[in-house]
């Protein structure tokens, strides 16, 4: 902007939108920034539509349909976190941000810039067709802005240390850390990769899932004040359950949602305030006070200071997505390991030791 050409960002939500102009406006003036989103008003967004077309706005901010945002004079166009769902189109013709950025800024000649806690196959394909370059850190940063990451496996020398690693979904390891975390004064993220009570259930003795006898739709627990349980297809009501296999009654969790998750962190944290984000109630931010925060993929509220910890919990839930990106090489960031670096980042840089941390590129 220095040099008089603009700047057009394009990041995946509102939420990010907001922060980014928040930062921007403290360094440009307000007048020559614009966000454009789909919450604004259809006069106010042709109003800011028309700042960017004549030149007025300098730089413009906003989700993936602003980048066909008429910028004058282009000089530099900038994806964050290129690997989001929601920057693709999911209307004909189908058009992803990042490659209509891409193409704006090879037809302009102008800069692109990718940029994310994870590089997607996509963007290593840019670079290593040679359109795109590193932008490399040096390795004394790297080492120490990057998280320090401890993953707890099924080995036998890792039940060995911790004989409850088998049975419990939160190991020792993990509820020291966290007790750890809030004995200094940090909030502590629980992520989920399920919202509700008990989102799925089984049969406890043969294993079989548990389905409507209407629809055959999943059956789950909607909470513990309700009775039976309800299909998530149809909405019946299934007050006695009983395997339609080997006619058990005897049921079982198959995977545990977020509000339940809550509820026994309640229990194991007594005295700590427990807050809960997700689909049907989102929490932006949360204090730099001690707090557990149980939140499901994309609804992760930000803690002021960072967190003190993050345990990322049921970590098959997410590999096993129906989706071609959900299992990729190390190389490669794929669906799970895109969410798992990203909330690597809210943690408090002072809890932080070296790893290793994939690297924006740049044309």
């Amino acid at each position: 902007m220095n040099s008089g050409r603009g700047v057009l960002a394009i990041v995946p939500d509102q939420r990010d939108v907001d922060a980014l102009y928040a930062t921007a406006i403290l360094h440009v003036d307000q007048e020559r920034v614009v966000a454009l989103s789909a919450g604004l008003g259809p006069a106010q967004r042709y109003r800011r539509w028309l700042c960017a077309l004549r030149g007025g706005a300098r730089m413009v901010i906003g989700t993936r349909s602003a980048v066909f945002a008429p910028v004058a004079d282009l000089g530099l166009v900038m994806v964050w976190d290129d690997g989001d769902d929601t920057l693709a189109e999911p209307r004909a013709p189908y058009p992803h941000a990042r490659e209509v950025a891409m193409l704006r800024a090879h037809q302009l000649r102008c800069a692109a810039l990718i940029g994310g806690y994870a590089r997607t196959a996509e963007a290593q394909a840019l670079v290593r067709s040679r359109w795109a370059h590193d932008l490399v850190a040096a390795r004394s940063v790297v080492r120490a802005r990057s998280p320090r990451v401890v993953a707890l496996d099924d080995s036998g020398h890792e039940q060995e240390r911790d004989p409850a690693a088998r049975t419990a979904r939160l190991p020792s390891v993990a509820l020291r850390t966290a007790r750890t975390a809030l004995q200094a004064g940090l909030p502590v993220l629980v992520q989920v990769p399920r919202r509700g009570y008990v989102p799925a259930l089984a049969c406890a003795r043969c294993r079989t899932v548990a389905r409507c006898r209407r629809c055959t739709g999943p059956l789950s627990l909607p909470g513990r004040e309700v009775a039976g349980a309800v299909c998530r297809w149809c909405g019946r009501e299934e007050p006695a359950l009983r395997c339609v296999r080997c006619g058990s009654d005897a049921v079982r969790a198959v995977v545990v949602g977020a509000r339940r998750t809550a509820e026994e962190l309640g229990k194991a944290f007594p005295g700590i305030s427990v807050i809960t984000s997700g689909g049907d109630g989102m929490v932006s931010a949360v204090p730099g006070e001690p707090a557990v925060v149980v939140a499901t993929p994309g609804a992760e509220p930000v803690a002021a200071g960072g967190y003190g910890a993050a345990l990322l919990l049921d970590g098959w839930a997410l590999l096993g997505r129906q989706d071609l990106r959900a299992r990729r090489t190390p190389c490669d960031a794929g669906w799970p390991r895109r969410r798992w670096c990203d909330r690597a980042a809210t943690v408090a840089r002072s809890r932080w030791s070296p790893s290793r941390r994939s690297r924006p590129c740049s044309r």
